[in-house]
């Protein structure tokens, strides 16, 4: 089965586990979720593969994060891939865990080639 790419899918929104509220009651337990706008979904294009720097998550500590935009999802470039071998697939910059990797700008591989 071939996906199509370029298709914009909707699914649930990771920094807030599809609830709408922003999960951490920063402004208040009332606040919506900064990244769906409190709709509780986001709209991602396929393919896409799970962000390595937030674990899918969406956040960095409280933060949003800034590899995937909180959604927990990254798009998949096409091609053959390879673990990155500075941060060895976790998307983090070793000398400081809450930055994205360099070399591979938070994915947790790289393009072979």
């Amino acid at each position: 089965m071939s996906i199509e790419h370029g298709r914009v899918v909707e699914i649930s929104c990771s920094f807030c586990n599809g609830s709408g509220k922003d999960p951490f009651g920063i402004m208040s337990s009332l606040s919506t979720c900064c990244v769906c706008g409190g709709r509780g979904f986001v709209h991602i294009q396929e393919p896409y593969t799970p962000c390595s720097h937030c674990r899918a998550t969406g956040a960095i500590n409280t933060l949003t994060c800034t590899v995937c935009g909180g959604t927990g999802f990254v798009p998949d470039i096409p091609g053959p891939k390879k673990t990155c071998s500075v941060c060895l697939g976790t998307g983090d910059d070793g000398s400081a865990p809450a930055m994205a990797c360099l070399r591979c700008c938070g994915r947790g591989w790289v393009l072979l080639g």
